[in-house]
């Protein structure tokens, strides 16, 4: 929408209370995505003999997959930041 205003040529101002680019980007939709990517290569891999493939145990490394967590909040973190310091310099 601030980029609509902005187009048309009127003021905007951006708040943010905690992290610029709001839930979706920081703490939603994102890391959702990832959690719901490694829940979905465990069920495939478990799945495997259905597409004649042969697995063994397929388990879930809890280390690892916080890893991966933390990877992807602070792969958002940056992009978010790094999308809107970009437009609103450019705006």
């Amino acid at each position: 929408m601030a980029a609509r205003l902005t187009a048309a040529g009127m003021d905007v101002a951006i708040v943010e209370r905690h992290l610029v680019g709001g839930t979706c980007l920081n703490t939603g939709c994102t890391p959702t995505k990832t959690l719901v990517a490694s829940a979905y290569a465990a069920h495939l891999a478990r799945r495997g003999a259905d597409f004649g493939v042969m697995t063994g145990d397929v388990r879930i490394d809890m280390v690892a997959f916080t890893r991966v967590r933390r990877r992807s909040q602070w792969t958002a973190e940056l992009e978010a930041k790094r999308g809107c310091e970009a437009w609103s310099a450019a705006h």
